[in-house]
């Protein structure tokens, strides 16, 4: 014979009560720390200059302004040619 709190025990053991074991709390609550802790580093991390991914984002972003300020040049230069052969047609 088996006592009801024998089968409670069993039950909430092997988690067919629909309640959650010790180990698996303790395993969610070990995730949800990793997942704070990881969240709280890329927040810091973030303002860094000096990480491979800021390093990354700068390259890019210089790029862009070098090619931006090549293109207001050639416009310039354009704009200068233009008026060159109008006022020559004239």
């Amino acid at each position: 014979m088996i006592t009801i709190d024998d089968l409670q025990r069993l039950r909430e053991q092997c988690g067919i009560n629909g309640a959650k074991t010790e180990m698996q709390l303790e395993k969610e609550m070990k995730e949800q720390e990793r997942a704070d802790m990881k969240m709280r580093s890329r927040a810091r991390v973030q303002h860094w200059p000096n990480t491979i991914e800021n390093m990354r984002n700068k390259r890019i972003e210089d790029r862009y302004k070098k090619l931006e300020e090549e293109e207001l040049e050639r416009r310039r230069i354009d704009a200068e040619e233009e008026a060159y052969n109008e006022q020559k047609r004239l």
